[in-house]
């Protein structure tokens, strides 16, 4: 008779567990490649080939000798690291690979890694990025109308220093669309929304506010330092009109399309000089 009540735990217990592996395979399986792309384990598959480039590429031209070279975000983070007693040159990378790790683990998200998941990233983040071209070119129009400027509003600013080539350039819209969207996305808005939760606002106020919030700051940031872009009315609002853009496509999205698009859009229209 004990036995026999044994053998019946077992066969129940058996069953119960292949219940829960049959769920969780099935749940695996059924994982889309809209829930795949916002979990950090695929940001972190986009974002750290272009961290690698970037950091690598600064260090074998020179950045240490010409600190100019690295792009603003960079250089304030690396600041406040080094004001805190941290002057590693590797710190600040390793702090972004870091977070999206430790986040991945505490989320417990599932993850997929098949090679199609980055490839479809990619497109997604070019298609985001083409369609922004459009945008800043729709608002060129209007400023142009309505101003006779022909300051183009969300054109990447290309007035470096001589000694910077073409590589240069390239390396620091890598920087710019990683480590911007670190500061400004990654770091920004969930600070803000979840300060603004802590005061009992509503969750969607909450999020439009996080998200105005760092646009504005993100545009802002483009006329702050030595040298700073000249401000224009028309220059600070479309810039915190891309700041509202890519901050959205981080929500909805995820960390790593909103530095694809970011990313992307630097190189279009900064590096390959491409216009509607």
């Amino acid at each position: 008779m004990v036995n026999q009540l044994k053998r019946a735990r077992t066969r129940r217990s058996s069953r119960r567990y292949t219940s829960k592996e049959r769920r969780r395979e099935g749940s695996a399986a059924e994982l889309s490649y809209w829930e795949a792309t916002r979990s950090p384990y695929a940001s972190l598959m986009l974002v750290f080939p272009l961290l690698i480039v970037y950091e690598v590429g600064c260090v074998a031209l020179g950045s240490a000798e010409h600190p100019s070279l690295r792009t603003g975000a960079d250089i304030w983070l690396r600041g406040l690291l080094s004001y805190f007693g941290f002057d590693s040159a590797w710190l600040l990378p390793s702090s972004v690979v870091c977070i999206l790790i430790g986040w991945q683990i505490l989320a417990g998200r599932r993850r997929r890694s098949e090679p199609t998941i980055l490839l479809a990233m990619i497109l997604e983040s070019v298609v985001l990025a083409v369609a922004l071209v459009g945008a800043s070119r729709l608002v060129d129009l209007a400023g142009n109308y309505l101003e006779s400027s022909s300051t183009r509003l969300l054109a990447v600013d290309n007035s470096v220093d001589p000694r910077v080539t073409a590589a240069t350039t390239f390396l620091g819209f890598l920087g710019a669309g990683v480590y911007e969207e670190f500061l400004f996305r990654l770091l920004l808005v969930p600070s803000l929304f979840q300060g603004l939760r802590l005061v009992r606002m509503p969750y969607f106020v909450a999020s439009a506010v996080a998200v105005a919030t760092s646009g504005l700051f993100f545009s802002l940031a483009h006329h702050a330092g030595i040298p700073g872009e000249p401000f224009t009315w028309f220059a600070f609002v479309f810039r915190w009109f891309a700041g509202l853009a890519f901050a959205w496509i981080f929500v909805i999205r995820g960390f790593g399309i909103a530095v694809g698009t970011h990313t992307t859009y630097d190189v279009l229209v900064g590096w390959l000089g491409w216009h509607f």
